[in-house]
């Protein structure tokens, strides 16, 4: 892998500080080697000219879904058509993200496998969390009434991306398995949703407090963490006492809630744009005026907790919740979403040094410093002070490196 040498780059190091004029970045086999505010020696490294324009971490996705409802169980091996869905993220400015369903790990093993160039496929880094656990008659349980099993033997056509378990055992072997599959991290649902509403009763909270437990405990004795999707103040309540350290979502919970997130330190994930997307796509997805309305409902209430979550400094994570890649052509529009919520640096640290933490790769993703992974972007433009520079990556996205390889360049 050749060595790369930004010169008279300003560098966003972490989405927090102003940015850091006149620096200069080299990177050695896959990872940034020097940053200074003095030229670098050249060697037998490629040269790239920034001249004045942002050099910034790779972004990252906390919350995605590539395949989304399109998914069926025969796609559970590696497929052309799952390799042009992940392809289709690394342009976007995805370089890396936190994938809510990954049956056996095989998007990540298709971005792992060699090739003739003896490199991984292009695409982002992807943290996977296996298939989701679900309750019986829980937010991805998503059987009709009448339904008990699919014609193909599965517990649902969405099995693929979950597993319907009950009592403390069966959620500890279901997390024992996926996390032996490779799971990155456990997904749980502790609530019900706000699009796909179960049609018996739409649940305030989910699993038992052993069971939220027991999955804990698994995901701890391997090193990792649980991840909950939860919009109720109960469901949140019951997932902080059990040790949940990622809340997706929480359109519905109250100040106070909030206050005991702040005291757990655990990771808020909003998604707004997933639901800005359902609500205009809802004349051509045919969805019920009841849930559009429930949507426009979640996204309001979801800004008043945005607001508490500043004031009691949670730290924000960046999540678009957007399922498959018609609804991905989006991803870049949760910057618009976030704009009058919050100020640009702070969106733009949610997407680098705050997921990163989230990930458990702090100093590795996230940031510009010696040890991290080269994933880095130029762009044209200060996105700590306008968001505007994001959201348009044909005319202002110059430059896109992923573990020190070059997938696009226009500077040279």
């Amino acid at each position: 892998m050749p060595d790369t040498l930004f010169t008279n780059a300003s560098l966003v190091l972490d989405g927090f500080a102003e940015r850091q004029a006149a620096s200069h970045v080299l990177v050695k086999g896959g990872t940034i080697h020097t940053v200074s505010l003095r030229p670098l020696e050249r060697g037998d490294a490629t040269v790239i000219d920034v001249a004045g324009r942002t050099l910034m971490p790779g972004l990252i996705d906390a919350h995605c879904h590539i395949t989304g409802p399109l998914v069926e169980p025969q796609e559970h091996c590696l497929s052309r058509r799952r390799d042009r869905r992940c392809r289709s993220a690394l342009p976007a400015q995805q370089l890396d993200g936190r994938l809510h369903h990954d049956p056996g790990g095989g998007w990540r093993r298709l971005l792992d496998r060699p090739t003739p160039c003896g490199r991984g496929d292009r695409g982002p880094r992807l943290f996977y969390s296996g298939r989701a656990l679900t309750q019986t008659g829980g937010g991805a349980d998503f059987r009709t009434p009448a339904e008990t099993n699919d014609p193909g033997g599965h517990a649902s056509p969405f099995s693929v991306m979950s597993v319907i378990v009950d009592g403390v055992d069966e959620v500890r072997r279901a997390a024992r398995e996926e996390l032996r599959r490779g799971a990155t991290q456990i997904k749980l649902f502790a609530s019900g949703g706000v699009v796909f509403p179960s049609e018996s009763h739409a649940t305030i909270y989910e699993f038992s407090d052993a069971e939220l437990r027991a999955a804990v405990e698994e995901a701890t004795a391997r090193g990792t963490y649980v991840m909950a999707h939860v919009y109720t103040d109960e469901g949140v309540r019951r997932c902080l006492r059990a040790g949940v350290r990622s809340i997706e979502h929480a359109n519905f919970v109250s100040q106070d809630t909030v206050a005991m997130m702040a005291d757990h330190r655990v990771y808020f994930d909003p998604t707004f744009i997933s639901l800005v997307q359902r609500i205009e796509s809802a004349g051509d997805t045919h969805l019920p005026d009841r849930i559009v309305r429930n949507l426009e409902q979640t996204v309001a209430r979801g800004q008043e907790v945005y607001e508490w979550a500043k004031q009691r400094d949670l730290p924000i994570a960046f999540g678009t919740d957007l399922w498959g890649p018609e609804a991905q052509k989006s991803q870049l529009r949760e910057f618009e979403t976030r704009a009058g919520l919050d100020s640009p640096a702070a969106i733009i640290r949610s997407a680098t040094a705050i997921n990163a933490e989230l990930l458990k790769m702090k100093d590795k993703l996230g940031v510009i410093a010696p040890g991290a992974y080269a994933d880095l972007l130029v762009v044209d433009g200060d996105p700590l002070t306008d968001l505007r520079v994001m959201t348009d990556p044909r005319r202002n996205l110059k430059v896109i490196m992923k573990d020190g390889m070059l997938y696009k360049n226009e500077l040279g």
